[in-house]
C-alpha cells in the first residue's frame, strides 16, 4: 500500500488492483484502513479495481457518485447446487452463496 500511495503523490498514472485490503487484520481496523485508502485514492483521483466482502465499503458509492461504482459476481441456486456465471453485474451481491453451502454441509440450520 505504501508504494501505491508514493506513486499517487508522485502524480504517476498508476492503475491499482486491490483484493480484500487488510484481511488479517480485525473487522473494525480493516473498515477504517479500507476506507481511509479508499479515500487517499480518491483524493489521488486513482483508477483501479477493490475486491472487497465488506458491504459497508460499497456504501462510498453514494459519497462519490459518478466516480466509485459496485459491481459484483452473483451466484445462483440450481438443482441444489452453487452455480456462477462468473459475469460482471452492476451493484452490490445480494446472494448468501456461503450460507447456503454451510446449511448443505450441516454446519447451520435451515
Amino acid at each position: 500500500m505504501q508504494s501505491i500511495i508514493h506513486n499517487l503523490e508522485a502524480g504517476e498514472k498508476t492503475f491499482i488492483l486491490l483484493d480484500e485490503i487488510l484481511r488479517g487484520t480485525n473487522s473494525h481496523d480493516k473498515h477504517n484502513g479500507t476506507i481511509g485508502l479508499i479515500h487517499k485514492m480518491v483524493s489521488a483521483k486513482a483508477t483501479g479495481i477493490i475486491a472487497t466482502h465488506d458491504l459497508t465499503v460499497s456504501e462510498l458509492e453514494h459519497q462519490y457518485p459518478g466516480y466509485i461504482r459496485n459491481y459484483c459476481f452473483e451466484s445462483n441456486i440450481i438443482n441444489d447446487e452453487l452455480v456462477f456465471d462468473y459475469r460482471l453485474k452492476p451493484g452490490i451481491c445480494s446472494k448468501l452463496s456461503a450460507s447456503f453451502l454451510m446449511k448443505k454441509m450441516g454446519i447451520i440450520g435451515g
